[in-house]
């Protein structure tokens, strides 16, 4: 116990010199192995089998997808029509910034793939219509979250390969905690426009119309991609394939918004992501072998045997540490570490694996938006060269929201429950 204690400094003094989390993991684990005399012949071969999975392969494809999105006309298309239907109701264009966050979750898996696509077109478009603009940037940056929790979800992807459980059942399983989400977002924002009397713009029907048309061929990417991994035509990872060469395609020969530059752009931003993902579950595998090889998981079901925790006690504890590493730590960071040690814990108590899948992803989305690391935060104050704080300002009130439907996940199995029967 005192080298993996010893590990941990090493991790958290590395963390504290901002040296990159893929670097303080790999690097700490490495010195662990040193330490107990492990046979470092077999990591490289650990290393290699993180990364050369099936479940993998998926990873690059959903974040392509994203990336040929968001600058290849399909994004400001589907916003277009979003905002000739809702966006002259009270509160209609910030309603449609989060139904547009939803669709987006839909084809990319990602919370900063979605950011991007949203955010560049609706924060100004809140800000005309009489937003503060702390408010547009929070909205941004909290319905952007959905990106991991409305399947395919990179997290969730990650999680499967964790826990062993089915990409569909879990994929699924996200949907209704996701269109809850959005429900309550939208009844919150339908109110707050009430009383801060924001009105909507003005629409024109047959504008209407012709939007709508123009916007189908991109509302059939998301509809295609689930429908086929829950039709079972294709699996998650043959979607994500699909969806590159869907999105090209609209992009390039419908709506003839897609260059070669933008097309070498798309392949650079989304080798940066997926090289980045794979850095950290490499160094993340490093740092399992290592606890598997301490036996650190059998001793903390040890403990909790002891203990005499309940299932739902254990999940609540586990609820509050996501949440201390959502403070410092990246949402794939969070999934890889925490999810080896507490996914035998609470399946040991009989706790539903699908519903925790769930419960670690919305509590990854919490991470998102807590300051001082909150990713979401600090990509829309990029984006819009505002200071984190004013982000965090306008996200505080959807935070609290996020944390309800977390507490209502974590309580109630019938929610992913219900979802699992409806979509598988």
């Amino acid at each position: 116990m005192e080298k993996v204690l010893i590990l941990l400094a090493i991790f958290v003094v590395l963390m504290l010199l901002r040296v990159p989390i893929a670097v303080s993991m790999g690097l700490s684990s490495l010195i662990g192995f040193m330490l107990i005399g492990y046979n470092l012949t077999t990591v490289g071969s650990t290393l290699y089998t993180a990364v050369a999975s099936t479940s993998m392969i998926t990873i690059p494809g959903y974040i392509f997808a994203g990336s040929i999105m968001a600058n290849g006309g399909i994004s400001k298309h589907l916003l277009n029509a979003l905002n000739a239907w809702i966006g002259h109701v009270p509160g209609g264009v910030a309603i449609a910034t989060v139904l547009a966050c939803a669709l987006f979750a839909a084809i990319t898996g990602s919370a900063s793939a979605t950011i991007a696509a949203v955010g560049g077109l609706m924060i100004p478009a809140m800000v005309d219509s009489n937003y503060q603009k702390s408010f547009s940037m929070g909205l941004v940056a909290s319905a952007g979250s959905l990106g991991i929790l409305i399947p395919p979800s990179i997290p969730m992807i990650l999680y499967t390969t964790i826990a062993g459980v089915s990409v569909s059942k879990l994929f699924a399983a996200g949907m209704l905690p996701g269109l809850i989400v959005v429900v309550v977002f939208s009844i919150y924002i339908v109110i707050f426009s009430i009383i801060h009397n924001q009105k909507g713009g003005s629409a024109d029907k047959k504008d209407r119309w012709k939007k709508t048309l123009k916007a189908l061929p991109a509302v059939f990417l998301p509809v295609a991609i689930l429908g086929s991994i829950y039709s079972g035509i294709m699996t998650a990872t043959e979607a994500s394939a699909f969806a590159c060469v869907y999105a090209i395609l609209v992009s390039a020969f419908v709506y003839r918004e897609y260059s070669w530059k933008k097309f070498i752009e798309a392949i650079r931003d989304a080798s940066k992501s997926t090289a980045m993902i794979l850095w950290i579950v490499t160094a993340c595998s490093m740092f399992s072998l290592f606890l598997t090889a301490t036996r650190v998981p059998h001793m903390i079901l040890e403990i909790v045997a002891a203990s005499n925790f309940s299932a739902i006690e254990m999940v609540l504890i586990c609820n509050l540490i996501l949440i201390f590493l959502g403070c410092f730590m990246d949402g794939v960071s969070i999934m890889l570490i925490a999810a080896p040690l507490m996914v035998p814990v609470v399946g040991g108590l009989g706790y539903d694996l699908i519903q925790f899948g769930i419960v670690m992803t919305i509590g990854i989305q919490v991470g998102q938006l807590t300051p001082p690391v909150g990713i979401n935060l600090f990509q829309v104050a990029g984006m819009q060269k505002e200071s984190v704080a004013s982000v965090i300002r306008g996200a505080i009130p959807f935070l609290l929201l996020l944390v309800a439907v977390w507490a209502l996940v974590t309580l109630v199995p019938g929610v992913t429950e219900i979802a699992t029967t409806l979509f598988v």
